[in-house]
């Protein structure tokens, strides 16, 4: 009787210490974390705006150096504003907005360079 006595309380010993091993652990887990200030503030970062895409080249006359610009449905940039053309990555030109416009199409006379017809038109 002893024996099985021994080996009982041998068992219980080894439950009660896996039960508050894994009590232990868990409530560590669980554990609350007390934000740090330091830790939560974030650096200011200067946002700079990239280009603002106006439109495509839709036209190009070459002998009257103007170019038909479709702007589908951004906003009409101001008469007189300058704004630039890129094939791909590269720029290929500047225009400067004419008084002509027909939503959504505006009319732009080329400064410099020789836009394309497929050409990103930005602010």
């Amino acid at each position: 009787m002893t024996f099985r006595l021994h080996t009982f309380s041998r068992s219980v010993l080894i439950v009660a210490l896996v039960f508050c091993g894994t009590s232990c652990a868990t409530f560590k887990k669980h554990k609350k974390e007390v934000p740090s200030p330091e830790r939560d503030v974030q650096p200011a970062v200067a946002v700079r705006p990239g280009p603002l895409r106006v439109g495509t080249v839709t036209l190009v006359n070459e002998a009257e150096r103007f170019v038909l610009i479709d702007t589908g449905l951004g906003g009409v940039p101001a008469i007189g504003m300058a704004l630039k053309t890129f094939t791909g990555e590269e720029s290929s030109g500047v225009v400067t907005v004419g008084n002509v416009n027909r939503r959504p199409f505006i009319v732009a006379d080329v400064v410099q360079g020789a836009p394309k017809k497929g050409d990103g038109v930005f602010q």
